[in-house]
This record gives C-alpha cells, sequence and structure tokens, in this order.
C-alpha cells in the first residue's frame, strides 16, 4: 500500500502542521540518512484500517523516491487520540530482521457447540524473516476445533525463510472444556465451649 509523504524543515512548529491536519513523521534506517516528512492524517486513518505492525508500506516523498517501511513506532494524543508523530523504519533488503506478526482467528470452532470455551492465547507471534517476506497477519481457521483441540506453532503454515520465533509445540489457540463451577460445602459451625461458672473454674 501506497502513502504520500513531503519533506518538512526542523524549524517548523509541529503543533502548527498538526493543525493542518498534518502528522509528522521520520524515515530512518541503518542504511539510510535520516528523512523528515509530514504525512495526510486522513492518509494515515485510511491507511491503519488496511494495514497491520507487520505489513510493508511503501511511501513516496515529494512524488519521488519510495521507501519500503514498516512502522516502529506511533505516538498518540492520550486525550484526543489524534496522531502526534510515526517512526517508520526503513529495512535493509534482504537483511533478517525480527517482526511481531498478529494472528487472526477466523471461523467459529465446532466445539463452542458443545460448551467449550475459545482461548486466543497468542495473538502475536515473533517471526525472524527477511522484511520483504515478513507477513502481514496469519491467519488461522479454527472452524474443524473440538473441545480440547488446539493449533500449535508448528501447525502454522510459513512462508520459506521465515521462522517462527515461539518453541513448536507452543500453544497458539484452543477449545477449553468448559468447567464445572462446584460450590464448596458450607463448614459446620464449630461447637462452642461450655461457659464456665461465674466466678469459677470450667466443669471437669
Amino acid at each position: 500500500m501506497l502513502v504520500k509523504a513531503m519533506r518538512r524543515p526542523l524549524n517548523v512548529n509541529p503543533n502548527a502542521l498538526r493543525r493542518q491536519g498534518q502528522v509528522p513523521a521520520v524515515l530512518y534506517g541503518a542504511h539510510v540518512e535520516p528523512v523528515h516528512v509530514t504525512i495526510s492524517e486522513k492518509d494515515l486513518l485510511n491507511l491503519f484500517d488496511h494495514v497491520t505492525r507487520s505489513t510493508m508500506v511503501e511511501v513516496q516523498v515529494d512524488r519521488g523516491e519510495v521507501y519500503r517501511v514498516f512502522v516502529k513506532e506511533i505516538q498518540v494524543d492520550p486525550i484526543t487520540e489524534r496522531f502526534l508523530h510515526l517512526d517508520l523504519y526503513v529495512p535493509e533488503p534482504g537483511r533478517s530482521l525480527v517482526m511481531q506478526v498478529p494472528v487472526k482467528l477466523t471461523g467459529t470452532p465446532r466445539g463452542l457447540k458443545d460448551g467449550g470455551v475459545l482461548e486466543h492465547v497468542h495473538a502475536y507471534i515473533p517471526v525472524e524473516a527477511p522484511p520483504e517476506k515478513i507477513p502481514p497477519f496469519v491467519a488461522i481457521d479454527m472452524s474443524n476445533l473440538g473441545v480440547g483441540d488446539s493449533i500449535l506453532v508448528k501447525d502454522l503454515a510459513w512462508e520459506e525463510g521465515v521462522r517462527p520465533l515461539l518453541p513448536p509445540d507452543n500453544v497458539v489457540a484452543t477449545v477449553l472444556a468448559p468447567r464445572a463451577v462446584v460450590a464448596a460445602p458450607e463448614a459446620a459451625p464449630a461447637e462452642a465451649a461450655p461457659t464456665p461458672p461465674e466466678g469459677g473454674e470450667p466443669a471437669a
């Protein structure tokens, strides 16, 4: 997906840019000089409706050079929830990096009809891969899972060159058996100790 950006002079007040609907951002990487830009807030809202944090995005600067980037950090105003600043990482082509890939569960497990409970154990899976091979997400069809069934990391299909960093037997998602709630029996009240006669000792 392509988003357009414009170079920004560093002497311009970022708040003034935000009032104009422009979000300051920086493109950076080990093999490129930092490029300070602005991106339309409207374009960013549309972008994040279609991508994940592990989606490689194309950023065209001043209608010229196109950078392929990952969104590294998003700063958001805690009150207005509007974008304040973006860090866009430009990976070195062919050099592997580690990325958190979101897990999307699809379908309704058949075990839910039997009272099972779906548990999504890992919402993200860290992977190591060249940047061009990192998937935007990994989808898991849960339709055939019955009560007690699980999807493990080793059950997932990965493109050649993509290495998941979780142990192969780690559970990603599972359908748990319904837990019976058994009320604990109330403890019988303790027998009261005999009250000694006033001014005397307890009866033997």
